[in-house]
Parts: C-alpha cells; structure tokens; sequence
C-alpha cells in the first residue's frame, strides 16, 4: 500500500503533537521527519491548527469506530461480561499505542484553551452513544439486582477512572501486562456488585417479622421492611432503617452508630444551603456535575 505525502505529513505529526504538545510541536521537526521542506506542508494543510485537527480527526473516528465495536460484540453477553469485555478491549487498544494516547491528553488537558474547548465539544458528541449504552447497562444491572444501587453516572466515571488509571500504571510498570487487567477488574467489579449477604439477611429477617410490624409505619421506608431501628440524633424519635438505606450499611460495619432521620435530615439540608449555597449531599454534586456537561 502507498502512503501519500499527506497521510506521511500526519503520521509525523501524530508523533510530534503526542510528544510535545500542540505549543511544542514545530511544522519545521515535522517537515524534517516526513523528508520534505517545511513550505511543502502547505500544500496539504492550511496550518498548525489545520494539521492538528487533521490528525485529531483521524484519532476520534478511530476511537468512535472502538467504541461502536465494543457495544456490538458485547451485545449479547451478560452484564458482567459486556463490562468486563469493553473495560479490557479499551485498554489493550490504547496500550498498543503510546503516541496515540499520549495525544488524548495532549488533547484535553494540554491544548490551546479555544481548541481544547471545540474538541472537547466534539469528543462529548461522539461518546454519546457509548455513554448512553453504558448507563443503560449499569441502570439494568442495577435493577435486577446484580450491580448496587448507586448513581449510574457516578458509577460510569468510577468505571472510566479505573480503566483509565490502569493504563497509566501499565505505561508505568512493564510488569504490569495485558493478563493483570481482569485481575485489577475483579477489584472494581466486587466494589459495585450487589453486597448478596446483605439482600440474604434481608430475607431472613423479613422473614422473621410478624404481620403486624410488617405493617407498622414506623418499620417501612419506601415499601421496604426495616432492618434495623434507632433514635433519631435531633428529635429523638425512633425511626426504621432498610438494608437498601446507606444508613443501614454505616451502622452494619461500625461506621457510624446513630443517625438523623428523613424529616430532620432533610431539615439539615435546607439550612446548609442557606447558609452555604451548596447541598451538603453528594447527590447534589453528581446533579450540579450532570447539568453543567449537558450545556
């Protein structure tokens, strides 16, 4: 196969750009690289810029080409499997390749301000569906009981946060091979799995219940039977706890032994946004941070 001048040009700025930014980067090293005079690369490319969004363009068709394979040959596996199977093909895909994930970064952090905010435009757009696939698969998983509940796109940044750090650590450390990437998966995957001791326990001590505190108000939260009741830290009521209830795991494992309930901690929360402007619960965060990339 012939490669053209202008693919040539591209490559070698490929190189260049991943190794030293788009402000290091020099049209004369790429010129010297491809064997050609610096003047000759205006016949193909208008610019800097120009060869820059050339050669990004190139890299996100090939990053959407990825993403789209992975939702395909995962399509029929189990939940388990299809995020196992796109957390592992996006890692030995990208660990393949050094300059390329070098320039990602190069990308989102180190670009010009103007350019970085238009390719960070175009990168939110391509990932969209991917994105949306994901969270449908963590949402799903949620709902038959096999992942935690827990905010999906939280979980998702979690998820990227982890395959991410890996890759890094696997530039890092040579020893640190394809092989060790389901062993570093099974860490990950045992933090977000459905905790099935506790929905056991569940069972057994709803089982255990009679009718009439099955039906006591005082004992449900949201159609849940209480697992646990305790005395409310500021106005000393007694209220029930579900094991499906963050409270109920904080006082299991010895965190925390006392907690407020519903109506005071909501009572909390009103006031810190008065005085602070902010919501004291993470939730808030993760709603804030859901807004602003959807702008």
């Amino acid at each position: 196969m012939i490669i053209t001048t202008k693919e040539k040009i591209k490559k070698a700025a490929l190189s260049s750009f991943a190794q030293k930014g788009y402000e290091g980067a020099t049209m004369q090293e790429i010129a010297e690289a491809v064997g050609i005079n610096k003047a000759s690369i205006y016949n193909h490319y208008k610019g800097k810029e120009d060869l820059f969004l050339a050669v990004y363009d190139d890299v996100a068709i090939e990053y959407e080409k990825l993403l789209k394979r992975m939702i395909r040959d995962s399509e029929d596996m189990e939940i388990p499997d299809k995020l196992l199977h796109m957390f592992k093909e996006y890692i030995l895909f990208y660990y393949k390749d050094l300059h390329i994930s070098l320039f990602w970064t190069q990308c989102l952090i180190f670009a010009p301000h103007e350019l970085r905010e238009k390719l960070h435009t175009d990168i939110v757009k391509r990932e969209g569906p991917f994105e949306k696939k994901m969270l449908e698969i963590l949402g799903e998983g949620m709902h038959r009981g096999i992942i935690r509940r827990d905010i999906p796109s939280k979980m998702l940044l979690s998820y990227r946060a982890m395959r991410d750090g890996l890759l890094l650590w696997m530039r890092i450390i040579p020893e640190l091979s394809g092989e060790w990437i389901e062993v570093f998966w099974k860490d990950f995957w045992l933090g977000i799995q459905e905790n099935k001791g506790a929905a056991d326990e569940c069972e057994q001590v709803q089982d255990g219940l009679n009718l009439k505190d099955s039906l006591n108000p005082q004992l449900l939260d949201k159609g849940a039977v209480s697992l646990y009741t305790t005395e409310c830290l500021i106005c000393h009521k007694e209220f029930g706890i579900p094991f499906t209830d963050y409270r109920y795991k904080d006082i299991k494992y010895s965190r925390c032994v006392h907690h407020v309930c519903d109506d005071c901690g909501k009572m909390i929360q009103e006031e810190c946004q008065k005085i602070t402007g902010l919501s004291p619960e993470l939730i808030d965060f993760w709603e804030r941070y859901e807004r602003s990339r959807k702008k």
